[in-house]
């Protein structure tokens, strides 16, 4: 079956629970007593499309979808008028959405309503005609509805960051009140950090940390928080670079080829032809390639750190240079680049950074500890941040359901060229590993689409491990 062959919504269901309040008993002493009472509605004839999207950068997945009613849809449990989705349920938001979408590639699957689904976010957007009404529904996670509602009140002692957002994400007052937050990867820091929750929710309380967390291996600080249809994800920039390459020379030949998407050959007429299930539908759309003016400017390859003591009121200054730590790795090629390779005693730089340090200021008691130091992780985050940005890409392909965010793919890019194609097939300046940013899966009757934004740091078919 084609990648981008036709949805099949298999299921697809609204879900709307009202409170209800009433008196029992005589006289003052009478008790109030509430019941939940659930309608549910099936409309998978009714669905025109539907969007599922993730990204590095978001806690939590939305999605939406397109509706198109003749009013036929659900009645009043009191009138028995029967109307629209929108009008009769009615659809107000906090709705919860149950769906599983069939492709090609596998299934997409949110059919547990207690923690992985979607709650509609607000009232559909919806243009009527005479004789139908359509309708558009945006929806969240339903852990962005619960983290809203859960704020992280706790002071969590000094430990490695990994584990106190294990705990945040683990609290049964919290996160996993009601059922357990589906965590798919939690990466273990090196840095540990004493966490005072402030009344902030507990998704928000996490990013915060996501610059201050150093991987185990020793590579630069910087990790990204994220949802997925697998669970939560902590993991860092360079992490998530060196397991999805390792994959490629770990995994069979079955993991690769689903992996891989190649642009250059011509596509088969039919979309409907397994042979495309793995081609570039489309020019891919470079949104930011290189500025090395940019870059210099902004610190991606050196930086001075100045930071003063309050306590012993020692000054100090310190370059820090992207190439100066051994343990990085990076999606492509980027020691041929003159910035990165100066010699120690060059302290050429563009971006400072200042910090005023306080000795005992996040510990209990009397302390002359600096517990948390910006300028031993700010500084490099930023560098690391910076250059993953340093190329993004924008591909559509068939909707491939097993690509998620933060997984790493190989483009390979024929050559143009009026030379030998054969000896030389693919463009090994352009071709190499991306990291995906942003996804989107796209489903209607007619065909399906995935969406991604890439980005890579460097430029070469092969990584580079310093």
């Amino acid at each position: 079956m084609s990648f981008a062959g036709p949805s099949n919504y298999q299921k697809f269901q609204i879900i709307k629970t009202r409170l209800e309040s009433y008196k029992s008993g005589q006289g003052p002493g009478r008790t109030k007593t509430r019941s939940v009472n659930e309608k549910k509605v099936r409309i998978e004839g009714k669905i025109v499309g539907v969007n599922y999207f993730e990204s590095v950068y978001s806690p939590m997945v939305t999605a939406s979808f397109l509706q198109e009613d003749t009013g036929g849809t659900t009645s009043d449990d009191q009138t028995g008028f029967v109307g629209t989705l929108k009008d009769t349920l009615p659809v107000e938001g906090f709705e919860d959405v149950l769906f599983k979408i069939g492709t090609g590639s596998g299934y997409l699957n949110f059919n547990n309503q207690k923690n992985k689904c979607f709650v509609i976010s607000g009232s559909p957007y919806n243009i009527d005609t005479m004789q139908k009404q359509t309708a558009f529904f945006p929806l969240v996670s339903k852990n962005a509805i619960k983290s809203a509602n859960s704020l992280v009140k706790n002071v969590y002692s000094e430990a490695p960051i990994s584990q106190i957002v294990e705990k945040i994400l683990k609290d049964k007052d919290g996160m996993s009140k009601g059922a357990n937050a589906r965590i798919s990867f939690i990466e273990p820091t090196k840095n540990k950090l004493k966490v005072v929750g402030d009344n902030q929710p507990a998704l928000d309380t996490i990013l915060k940390l996501c610059n201050k967390s150093q991987p185990e291996d020793g590579g630069d600080p910087g990790y990204f928080f994220f949802e997925t249809q697998s669970g939560y994800h902590f993991e860092s920039i360079q992490g998530m670079i060196k397991r999805g390459i390792e994959e490629f020379g770990r995994l069979g030949t079955i993991f690769k080829a689903s992996r891989v998407y190649r642009y250059g050959s011509l596509l088969e007429a039919n979309l409907d032809n397994n042979a495309n299930n793995f081609k570039i539908l489309m020019p891919p759309v470079v949104r930011r390639d290189q500025d090395q003016i940019n870059a210099i400017r902004t610190g991606k390859y050196s930086v001075n750190v100045c930071t003063l003591d309050t306590t012993t009121q020692v000054y100090t200054e310190k370059v820090i240079k992207l190439d100066s730590n051994k343990n990085n790795t990076f999606l492509a090629k980027v020691d041929n680049n003159p910035q990165n390779v100066q010699s120690e005693n060059d302290n050429k730089f563009c971006k400072t950074y200042s910090y005023v340090l306080s000795r005992g200021e996040d510990s209990e008691g009397v302390s002359d500890v600096i517990l948390d130091n910006p300028s031993e992780y700010e500084p490099r985050a930023m560098m690391k941040y910076g250059m993953l940005h340093s190329q993004l890409v924008d591909i559509q392909i068939p909707c491939n359901v097993k690509l998620e965010a933060g997984m790493v793919i190989k483009l390979l890019f024929e050559n143009i060229t009026q030379g030998n194609k054969v000896e030389h097939a693919y463009n090994e300046h352009r071709s190499g590993f991306y990291l995906i940013l942003h996804l989107c899966h796209h489903f209607d009757s007619q065909n399906s689409f995935t969406s991604l934004t890439l980005a890579r740091d460097g430029y070469g078919l092969y990584s580079t491990k310093k």
